[in-house]
């Protein structure tokens, strides 16, 4: 395959892995279409994909209090389609399954939802191509924009009937849209990219007039990969967020900041791919936390996705 078909399906691939409606504020770290690091990109015009995720966040209401735990594991099910060569467009549907368990029992129900998250649409436009066949590079400037919508539900309540706490909900109640710029080159069997995007988010409309509004966030990823063969490839990145804390604002009130909310984290972001048997391809990823600047008292676990991708024309 030539340097400039196997840029153009990377492009394509880059929206492959969207981000599903993480509710939590601190969950979301480097390119939110960390696809474009993903080299099983194969030919065609549609794609899809097929993935789980597990991840784990704590925080208190204030430093030496006990922390609630977040346990999240996601079924994500997405779908790329490229109707021009520059353009590819994606839509992903996460299946999410919370368990929040309170710090301090006497405080308050845990809770444990299953359903359907945050639906997300997004597209990536390729701005310019360089290639050199000669020293088999080539050079890939792209943009990106895409939203997350409010499909999954910010409203349920525990056993005792109150409201369950917004990171606990299977879906935010909110638009999160996001833009970013990429780069890619690719040097013979090496890659590497760099990406800088940032989300906004929209408030949530809670029951008696309350609002709750997730912080915006400027996300990050440095990549290389490299391909011992043609049926395997190995990545290894560096990702990274800094997002605003959330914000509650009362019926009547104003807003505030939530406690234990907000932050930067850099995490290193290993990946391996291997191609079972013709269009069909296996992946393994994981995003560890090494630097962590966290507002209050909170902390964030590793993050591991692994998944199948099939092209279907």
């Amino acid at each position: 395959m030539s340097p400039t078909a196997r840029l153009l399906l990377l492009a394509a691939a880059a929206l492959a892995a969207a981000p599903e409606a993480r509710a939590c504020s601190v969950c979301a770290c480097g390119d939110p279409l960390l696809g474009a690091t993903d080299p099983a990109a194969i030919a065609g015009r549609l794609r899809l994909q097929l993935d789980t995720e597990y991840l784990t966040v704590s925080s208190a209401e204030a430093a030496g209090e006990p922390r609630n735990e977040l346990t999240q594991w996601s079924w994500r099910f997405n779908a790329v389609y490229r109707p021009l060569e520059e353009l590819a467009l994606t839509l992903t549907a996460p299946v999410t399954g919370k368990k929040l368990q309170p710090g301090d029992p006497a405080a308050g129900h845990g809770s444990s939802l299953t359903g359907l998250g945050d639906l997300e649409v997004a597209a990536r436009w390729a701005l310019w191509r360089g290639v050199s066949f000669g020293a088999r590079r080539s050079q890939e400037l792209a943009v990106s924009a895409g939203t997350s919508l409010p499909s999954g539900s910010w409203k349920a309540r525990d056993q005792a009937g109150d409201l369950i706490d917004m990171h606990g909900q299977l879906g935010t109640g909110s638009w999160g849209p996001f833009a970013g710029i990429h780069y890619r080159l690719e040097q013979g069997d090496w890659a590497g990219l760099a990406s800088l995007s940032g989300r906004l988010r929209t408030e949530s409309a809670l029951p008696g007039g309350d609002r709750y509004r997730y912080g915006d966030a400027l996300l990050w990823s440095l990549h290389s990969q490299y391909r011992p063969a043609r049926w395997a490839a190995l990545d290894l990145g560096l990702d990274g967020r800094w997002v605003e804390a959330d914000r509650m604002r009362l019926a009547g009130q104003a807003r505030e900041a939530v406690p234990g909310t907000g932050g930067a984290v850099w995490s290193i972001a290993p990946g391996a791919y291997l191609n079972a048997a013709g269009d069909l391809w296996f992946f393994l990823r994981a995003q560890l936390p090494v630097v962590k600047s966290l507002r209050g008292d909170q902390d964030v676990g590793a993050t591991v996705a692994a998944g199948v991708q099939l092209q279907l024309m």
